[in-house]
């Protein structure tokens, strides 16, 4: 008998009321090295499969009560990520085509090639682990974009966006606003109520302060209790608008324990009107922001060119 020469090795169930054949098949994979259950009804596979974790179900698509596509349906509930191979007679290709199309990943027929079933099996596993590596890369590479405590962008995305922002901006000759918030009068709320309750208001102030802008525009905690805000394609005067429901949307809120209002302080500026780099607005975003601070807190102001 034929021995494969692949590494992964799958935890598999294989549902087949012919137990000649689930006999040999199970010592077949057994040999590969794959963990095997079996199961001579579409009832006691759907049990087994609801009870334990595996990689690959193999069915047989003539079962007697429940049968085949009934058996595929129930599994794909209990586990839509669940790859499943069907075994059809031969001349019953066309049930399998259907049952491709409800979800299976791949067929075999009977009587049973066990290269073609090694190849399939293997190929099945190969390709589990992959989608498993890529999702895991999606996740890393989020976590590397965003703020653990707010969920927000951080500063290096931030700052990578605000780049990109910038030279589409100058190719389309088109405006681009920044705002820095910063949380006014933070550090009282850390003193009088610990860091535990500085966490919760930077996590709420930081939905609100989505909630707020429009679905194009990049929200990013910049450090501390401060946020960059990018409003691509847009002027100072739409920018005044989003300002205005920011300081709305966290005054108007409350932050269970703090039992004072919080508030923000803005600073605005815009490319071209105010800076033709990204360092430079950066900087007369921050300069707007101290002139906020200093007016009394819990506003907006624009870059005025007076700094």
């Amino acid at each position: 008998m034929y021995m494969p020469e692949s590494n992964a090795k799958g935890r598999i169930i294989l549902i087949d009321d012919d137990r000649d054949v689930a006999a040999v098949v199970k010592k077949f994979l057994k040999r590969s090295g794959h963990t095997i259950d079996t199961a001579d009804s579409g009832e006691e596979g759907v049990r087994l499969i609801g009870d334990s974790e595996y990689d690959i179900v193999i069915t047989d698509i003539y079962l007697p009560g429940m049968d085949g596509m009934a058996v595929l349906e129930k599994i794909k509930s209990i586990n839509a990520d669940i790859d499943i191979i069907v075994i059809t007679g031969f001349g019953s290709i066309q049930s399998a085509v259907s049952f491709m199309r409800a979800g299976a990943i791949d067929y075999i027929s009977k009587p049973i090639n066990f290269d073609h079933l090694d190849i399939i099996v293997q190929k099945t596993l190969e390709r589990k682990e992959l989608i498993k590596a890529a999702r895991e890369r999606d996740i890393y590479f989020r976590m590397s974009l965003t703020d653990a405590l707010t969920g927000t962008f951080n500063h290096k995305y931030f700052q990578e966006s605000l780049e990109r922002e910038m030279l589409y901006a100058r190719r389309k000759t088109e405006s681009l606003t920044i705002m820095m918030a910063d949380i006014d009068s933070f550090k009282t709320v850390n003193d009088t109520y610990g860091h535990q309750a500085g966490d919760m208001v930077l996590q709420r102030i930081s939905s609100n302060i989505i909630k707020a802008c429009r679905g194009h525009d990049t929200v990013s905690r910049y450090g501390g209790e401060e946020f960059g805000i990018i409003l691509p394609e847009t002027g100072v005067q739409k920018s005044t608008r989003v300002a205005e429901r920011i300081l709305n949307a966290i005054s108007s809120n409350s932050y269970p324990p703090v039992a004072h209002t919080i508030t923000v302080s803005i600073g605005i500026a815009s490319y071209p009107d105010h800076a033709e780099d990204k360092e430079d607005l950066i900087k007369k975003a921050d300069l707007a922001l101290y002139a906020s601070k200093e007016k009394g807190k819990n506003c907006f102001t624009v870059y005025d060119g007076s700094r």
